[in-house]
């Protein structure tokens, strides 16, 4: 299952309209956790997704842009770090498609460049309101971020998937440019121009150890065990279907037959991960009440809850309403 740092959560508490304490109290955080510990610490997905829309009561559609006015790059420790100190604001973004995983392995970032610069966000839905709110929350903290490295930090455009609030003006007034809902993507445009400006804390020696230091922490991640990354590959894409093994094998940057292989080395077959993927979710979806059934199976990769009924319990010897009944 995907995750997202903790620090995110945390700075995301900060700016609600609630208090503090009980919201993160509600994802297992304290309200006086340290930045180093948050960043060391995870809350899953769709846990984030809920505590979001504890936090933004129907109504509020600016949380996204309050966390992005309260985000600073020390926040993120070396990732947030490398991209302050980078040469120039396209360097910045280049660094966060790069070090995203960093801070969550359920988005990416990509860059695609015309007559202006674009910066795609791929792999995190928009499937219910606190992954809308997650996702107007990361394109609102990268152009604070970036303001902080440069005033004249103005997008061309911005886009959102989700549908738009009863009002727009907020967003407008806060990116400083046009905001599309209902877009095929979720995205950043720039002009080259303002990309090319240089940071004001650009440092090349400071960005080498930083850069050196994300470097290692990467080396020690792919380290892990194969099957965890498999198992998290296919969490992260169950609700567009269950992936097979070549979708699989391509996000975690090698070939079918490689993984294939390595999953054999350990003794385990991609069919016996995804089995194990699946009912991972499934259970951690079961333990919440705010899911239905058929919303579950959705987000399993089942194409109805009939599918999902007979597999969990193959898998569990329980119906679904025996086991979240027990949870």
């Amino acid at each position: 299952m995907s995750v997202v740092t903790a620090q995110i959560v945390m700075r995301f508490a900060e700016v609600a309209e609630g208090a503090t304490g009980p919201l993160l109290e509600s994802v297992g955080l304290a309200a006086d956790t340290p930045v180093a510990t948050a960043l060391r610490q995870s809350v899953a997905s769709e846990a984030y997704y809920a505590f979001l829309e504890r936090a933004a009561p129907a109504g509020d559609a600016t949380l996204g842009l309050r966390y992005g006015a309260a985000i600073r790059p020390e926040d993120f420790g070396a990732m947030g770090l490398a991209f302050k100190t980078a040469a120039t604001l396209e360097q910045s973004l280049q660094r966060l498609v790069r070090y995203i995983w960093v801070l969550t392995d359920s988005l990416g970032y990509a860059l695609s460049h015309g007559e202006a610069t674009r910066l795609s966000m791929a792999g995190r839905p928009h499937h219910r309101r606190g992954a809308c709110i997650a996702n107007e929350g990361a394109l609102a903290a990268i152009v604070s971020l970036l303001r902080q490295c440069h005033d004249d930090a103005r997008p061309l455009a911005v886009s959102f998937r989700h549908s738009a609030p009863a009002s727009t003006k907020a967003h407008r007034d806060y990116f400083g440019c046009p905001v599309h809902f209902a877009a095929d993507e979720d995205a950043l445009t720039f002009s080259p121009e303002v990309l090319a400006q240089p940071t004001r804390l650009g440092d090349e020696g400071l960005s080498a150890y930083l850069l050196a230091q994300l470097d290692a922490m990467e080396a020690e991640l792919k380290e892990r065990s194969l099957e965890t990354r498999v198992r998290r590959a296919i969490a992260d894409a169950l609700c567009d279907g269950a992936p097979n093994r070549d979708q699989v094998a391509r996000r975690l940057g090698m070939s079918d037959r490689t993984l294939h292989r390595r999953l054999a080395d350990e003794g385990l077959t991609f069919r016996q991960v995804a089995e194990h993927a699946r009912r991972e979710v499934a259970e951690s979806l079961l333990r919440r009440p705010d899911h239905s059934l058929a919303e579950v199976a959705f987000l399993t990769g089942f194409s109805d809850q009939s599918a999902f009924h007979r597999a969990f319990k193959r898998w569990s010897g329980r119906t679904p309403q025996q086991f979240r009944a027990g949870a």
